[in-house]
C-alpha cells in the first residue's frame, strides 16, 4: 500500500489499540532505531501508551546506536522482552520498523499475542510478516526516509536531535550518499537539515572504535575478487564479528571497481552472518534469498547456523558462478 493509505490504516489501528509496541530488527542500526523514535512521536500524538522493545545486551549494541538509546531513554520508554511480557494485553498493536520478517524480531515467539501488526520498511517483502497493514517501499533509500514523510503527514515537528537521528539512518543505508540515492532522498535530507540536522553530528555517530576498525580492515584485506567484479571476504573461524562490522566490510569493498561485495564471518559460536552490498547491477537480495536470507538490490544479508565458514564460502562461491550472475545483471 502507499504511504498515504498506510497512514489511514495506522490512524485506525492506533485509535482502537490499548497500547502500542514498536520494534526494530535485531541488531538495530541507525535506520531502525531512528524509525522507531519517529513512529513513537506519531503514537504519542494519539495519547496512547507506547514502548520501544530493544532486547539486546548493552555491550552488543553498536556504539553509535547506543549513544542514541542512552540519549532518548528518559523521553521514550525502552523495554526488554521480560518487561513486555509483564505489560502485554489483549488489545496491543505491534509496529515493526525497518523489518518485515519474523525471525528478525526479538518478539518473534509472541506475535500471536498482538491484536494487530503493522509494518513499515524498505526491504523486499518475500515471505514477510503476515499482516494486511504494510507499507513496503523498496525504492526508498531507507525506512527513515519514509518516516520523514509520515511525520509530515501527521503534522509532527521534530527537533534537531531527532532530525539528526533520521539523517543518520539515511546516511547509513545509502553508504554515506554513494548508493540508492534519488531526488526524493536528497529532498528529505534538505528538509532534515532545515530542522537542524548536521552532517558533522552524524559523522560523530559514525566514529569508529579503533579495535573494531582494525578487524574490519583485516577482513577487507582478505577479500578475493573474481568474475563480474564481485568481492568476496570470508573470515577465519577464530574471529567473531558483529553484523555491523561485516556490513562495514561489504560497504568498504564497494569503493573498489566491483559491482557487488559480500562479507561473511561468525557473529556467535554457531552462527555465521553474510552481509551483501551492490551498486545496482547485481541483485544481492536475490543472492541472499538462495541462502534463506533477504534484502533488496543494494543491501541484503542472511544468517546460517551449524555450518563451517569454509562451507559457507563454498556455497556462496557456487551461487556466484558466472551462469547465475548473468541472470542478475540488468
Amino acid at each position: 500500500m502507499t504511504l498515504k493509505e498506510f497512514k489511514l490504516d495506522l490512524d485506525k489501528l492506533i485509535n482502537i489499540s490499548d497500547q502500542v509496541f514498536l520494534v526494530p530488527h535485531l541488531g538495530a542500526d541507525f535506520d531502525a532505531i531512528s524509525s522507531c523514535i519517529a513512529m513513537a512521536l506519531i503514537v504519542r500524538k494519539y495519547k496512547k501508551p507506547f514502548y520501544i522493545i530493544l532486547d539486546e545486551e548493552p555491550t552488543k549494541i553498536e556504539p553509535g546506536v547506543k549513544k542514541i538509546v542512552d540519549d532518548i531513554c528518559t523521553k521514550f520508554p525502552i523495554i526488554n522482552m521480560e518487561k513486555y511480557k509483564q505489560l502485554s494485553k489483549d488489545n496491543d498493536l505491534l509496529i515493526a520498523c525497518d523489518v518485515n520478517r519474523d525471525y528478525l524480531l526479538c518478539c518473534k515467539d509472541y506475535l500471536h499475542g498482538f491484536k494487530n501488526i503493522a509494518v513499515i520498511d524498505h526491504h523486499e517483502d518475500d515471505n514477510g510478516l503476515k499482516t494486511s497493514y504494510k507499507c513496503i517501499d523498496v525504492n526508498s533509500s531507507s525506512t527513515a526516509e519514509l518516516m520523514v514523510d509520515l511525520l509530515c503527514m501527521n503534522n509532527i515537528k521534530v527537533d534537531s536531535k531527532i532530525a539528526n537521528y533520521l539523517l543518520a539512518g539515511i546516511y547509513l543505508d545509502t553508504n554515506k550518499f554513494t548508493k540508492n540515492v534519488s531526488f526524493k532522498t536528497m529532498d528529505i535530507n534538505s528538509r532534515l537539515m532545515k530542522k537542524g540536522a548536521s552532517i558533522d553530528f552524524v559523522n560523530e555517530l559514525f566514529e569508529e572504535d579503533f579495535l573494531s576498525d582494525r578487524k574490519v580492515q583485516q577482513l577487507v584485506n582478505k577479500a578475493n575478487f573474481f568474475t563480474y567484479t564481485i568481492a568476496l571476504a570470508i573470515s577465519s573461524d577464530d574471529v567473531k564479528y558483529t553484523k555491523e562490522e561485516l556490513a562495514k566490510v561489504a560497504d568498504y569493498l564497494l569503493k573498489y571497481k566491483v559491482d557487488a561485495a559480500f562479507a561473511a564471518g561468525f557473529i556467535d559460536n554457531d552462527l555465521i552472518s553474510i552481509s551483501a552490498r551492490s551498486k545496482g547491477r547485481i541483485d544481492v537480495g536475490d543472492v541472499m534469498k538462495k541462502l534463506s536470507g533477504g534484502g533488496n538490490v543494494y543491501s541484503a544479508a542472511t544468517k546460517i547456523g551449524n555450518s563451517s565458514i569454509d562451507k559457507v564460502g563454498e556455497d556462496l562461491n557456487k551461487i556466484l558462478m558466472p551462469d547465475f550472475c548473468k541472470n542478475l545483471i540488468k
